[in-house]
């Protein structure tokens, strides 16, 4: 009966962690905590090679089982992200963001980092966002090194900043319910985009109250996509919310997440000396996702991302002008 149950216990092990991956939106959410769960499950496959070298020090069939079913549930759930999309063709809009931290000593050497990679859009979350303080304006050397390149800026930062090469029709609206966005359509040779540019608020484990913010203000963000009928629309910014959190659920239905469409692996943004997870996204509706990546670290605790974007074939040259 021994021999027969060897290695019954990496056999329960793995298949405890299966059921956590492929059914964690199952585990109540108290004060946060399921949202945590979700956070941290790319995580989990680190216990597949525990389990595998358990299983070969059993030499049984059960441990290999065991071992065996939380890889293949691992690699469904996020082996797609690692199979690169291939997409022919130079990008449309390339938009880059980053939060670029309040604390930053350095902005000048942040903005001119940003610079470097040639986005046509970028957002800039933390870039002193108190309204009092510097009365909704942006600081004065990170604007010098961006306003050359990028000459069309959104005239207020309430916690987001927003440079453009091509021009806004009308002028910018925050989305109800977040506090620190704005979106604006925007008229590119190609036609135009709706931009929503967002800073959601903190998430913080066992915090029922920050939590419910941030969650409340995805939900306000996914209401304002929904009642969108614009055909072309880019959402970025730091979500503070990862990947696999359920609440992003809400805005995935309706629009697709830049990094995953490009397969360009997991991402993470944050923090930025040692990243354990993806705060920062760009998603989009009516677009093709060209490429996506975490760009080198500056002096910021997040990492700047980039995604190449493209108008679907068969677009009118210029139309929406």
């Amino acid at each position: 009966m021994a021999q027969r149950f060897r290695g019954g216990l990496v056999a329960a092990a793995g298949t405890l962690t299966a059921l956590v991956l492929a059914g964690h939106r199952l585990v109540p959410n108290w004060r946060g905590w399921g949202n945590t769960l979700d956070s941290a499950l790319p995580w989990f496959g680190l216990v597949v090679p525990l389990l595998a070298v358990a299983a070969l020090a059993r030499r049984s069939r059960l441990a290999t089982a065991g071992a065996l079913v939380p890889a293949v549930t691992w690699g469904v759930m996020f082996g797609p992200a690692f199979v690169p999309a291939v997409r022919a063709g130079q990008p449309d809009l390339r938009v880059v963001h980053q939060n670029v931290n309040m604390a930053n000593p350095d902005l000048a050497g942040t903005a001119r980092a940003l610079r470097a990679a040639r986005p046509d859009i970028l957002v800039a979350a933390e870039l002193y966002d108190d309204p009092v303080l510097m009365n909704g304006t942006v600081d004065p050397a990170f604007a010098a090194e961006i306003d050359p390149d990028l000459p069309y800026r959104f005239p207020d930062n309430p916690g987001i900043a927003v440079w453009s090469r091509y021009p806004f029709v009308g002028r910018p609206k925050s989305v109800p319910g977040v506090p620190r966005s704005r979106w604006a359509t925007i008229r590119t040779p190609h036609g135009r985009v709706n931009l929503y540019a967002v800073h959601l608020a903190s998430f913080r484990p066992g915090e029922r109250w920050v939590i419910a913010e941030r969650n409340a203000q995805v939900e306000a963000l996914a209401a304002a996509i929904r009642a969108d009928p614009s055909p072309r629309i880019i959402v970025v910014g730091d979500l503070n919310t990862a990947s696999t959190d359920r609440e992003l659920r809400a805005l995935t239905e309706t629009l697709s997440p830049a990094a995953e469409r490009a397969g360009s692996g997991l991402q993470f943004t944050w923090p930025a000396t040692l990243p354990l997870v993806r705060l920062d996204h760009v998603l989009t509706r009516g677009l093709e996702a060209l490429d996506s990546r975490v760009l080198p670290r500056s002096v910021s605790d997040h990492r700047p991302i980039l995604a190449d974007l493209r108008f679907p074939s068969g677009r009118e040259a210029g139309a929406g002008r």
